[in-house]
């Protein structure tokens, strides 16, 4: 997958011929960076192996909170996916395939392994691990998240970065705070 992205962020450059991605549209906006560019080929299927995780604890889990927190993460990923595929197209980048064995090695994600970990998990455990991997998995989207803040330039981009740091910050906080209660 880094090949891959490596190879497509490199033609891109050649493209353009500059270190930016795309044009501003006539717009104040700034061109997206190699940054920008980076943040949603990578965040993307990120989003979508939580999603993956998530609907398998909304449909096993018999604790409300993990049902809670696994619909409200699924369901604010799965629109920041829209956003930033709206942004790659614009950029004429292709968005990133639904590859899951690919993104397994991408930095920040969970291994084929600990996936089945997961769905192999029962009951009290499965919650447990479930919250324990979510929570790992979130903190590498948060660190994705700002460094696509320091180093993009695109407005939108860097606005919905801050909007991931938020949000996934506030869930690793519950997640926290319900292993202590």
């Amino acid at each position: 997958m880094r090949a891959r992205l490596l190879v497509i962020v490199l033609g891109l450059l050649a493209l353009v011929g500059c270190s930016t991605v795309g044009g501003s549209g006539g717009s104040n906006e700034p061109a997206a960076n190699e940054a920008d560019a980076k943040f949603s080929l990578q965040m993307i299927p990120h989003h979508r192996q939580t999603i993956d995780i998530a609907k398998v604890a909304m449909e096993r889990s018999k604790d409300q909170f993990v049902v809670d927190i696994a619909d409200k993460i699924a369901t604010a990923e799965a629109g920041e996916i829209e956003q930033m595929a709206t942004y790659l197209r614009s950029w004429n980048i292709q968005v990133p395939g639904e590859d899951a064995n690919a993104t397994h090695k991408m930095a920040g994600m969970m291994t084929a392994k600990d996936v089945e970990g997961i769905k192999a998990a029962q009951g009290k455990q499965f919650d447990e691990l479930f919250l324990a991997a979510l929570s790992r998995h979130l903190r590498s989207g948060v660190d994705m998240a700002k460094k696509a803040q320091a180093e993009g330039v695109h407005v939108g981009s860097k606005a919905l970065a801050g909007k991931i740091v938020v949000s996934q910050s506030e869930v690793i906080d519950q997640i926290a705070a319900k292993k202590k209660a």
